[in-house]
């Protein structure tokens, strides 16, 4: 009998292989300092804005990042106390990150997604000359952020999306942000690691998706002869009417599941596969993730589908 093998812990299927629908906006941004560019989020966010004198960076990049990958320092920052050489009023407010990209016109009437996977510490998020949200909303630098740009996309067109970040200040104190922290006797940047700390991306659906996969590990115990899976997921309806949808669902090459669901307009439902109405999410002499000390450190892989009409609107595997 052929043994299956176990999926211990999967989290946050973003930390996901390639997929077709889906692309990461890393190169070709550029960064400027607002108090050199005083210019609004609207004019930001336009084609054909000039950032002549702007530092072109790669994402993610703290602010400190793109300013040493720019060499704006002719020191090493991590040599003595180099590092407090860095500084200045330029780091006290908001920096714009920008960038331009263009979807192919094979995309057009997809629903497109925009998902920031981590800005510290907060940013006003404008898209094509709309402001889609703001540090009211957008803060912490360890949240996921999904905007619905559909109104706004131009396929086959320059889209520009512009984010103004402003850095944490007095982090993990009274009355401070909630942000990253350090042991006491490290010293903070100067920007206390403010910017685009994670990937940006921009995904395109068929009305729907699944997202954010996870699976539930419960063993018969003392033995660990049986591992009993669940696995979740959540499914969203990004469009303005009814849809149904299969969810399809495969852990390795053996193991197979599916369900449907209906979901109503602009609705995210949870979906759930137990072991006790999916029997094959009972995996017999499953091979465990174990510590380096105790064993193998074994890995598996899940991949999980929305597909409507018959087609695949997308597919998340870890």
């Amino acid at each position: 009998m052929k043994k299956n093998t176990l999926i211990f812990f999967c989290l946050l299927a973003w930390l996901a292989a390639p997929a077709q629908n889906k692309i990461v906006l890393k190169d070709g941004w550029a960064m400027q300092s607002s108090l050199n560019s005083s210019i609004s989020g609207s004019q930001a966010s336009m084609p054909g804005y000039n950032t002549t004198g702007w530092y072109k960076v790669s994402v993610p990049t703290t602010i400190i990042g793109g300013l040493l990958a720019n060499h704006v320092y002719d020191f090493d920052p991590f040599y003595d106390t180099n590092l407090a050489r860095i500084a200045g009023p330029q780091f006290d407010t908001s920096w714009w990150f920008r960038k331009q990209f263009i979807l192919p016109a094979t995309q057009k009437g997809k629903n497109v997604i925009i998902t920031m996977h981590g800005i510290n510490y907060k940013a006003n998020i404008w898209f094509n000359g709309k402001l889609i949200a703001d540090t009211g909303y957008v803060k912490g630098p360890f949240r996921f952020f999904e905007f619905d740009v559909t109104p706004y996309i131009k396929t086959g067109h320059p889209n520009v999306l512009a984010i103004e970040v402003t850095r944490p200040f007095n982090p993990n104190r009274r009355g401070g942000d909630l942000a990253i922290d350090y042991a006491d006797w490290i010293h903070y940047p100067a920007d206390y690691n403010g910017g685009i700390v994670n990937d940006v991306s921009v995904a395109m659906y068929d009305k729907v998706a699944v997202i954010h996969p996870f699976v539930e590990t419960k063993f018969d115990l003392p033995s660990l002869k049986t591992a009993h899976l669940t696995v979740y997921a959540d499914v969203v309806n990004y469009a303005d009417e009814p849809v149904d949808a299969v969810v399809k669902g495969k852990i390795n090459a053996d193991v197979s599941f599916s369900q449907k669901v209906h979901l109503d307009a602009k609705q995210k439902v949870e979906v759930r596969f137990t072991p006790g109405e999916y029997s094959q999410l009972n995996i017999t002499n499953p091979k465990i993730w174990w510590p380096w000390q105790l064993g193998k450190a074994n890995l598996n892989n899940i991949s999980i589908s929305a597909v409507r009409n018959g087609k695949t609107s997308n597919t998340i595997a870890t």
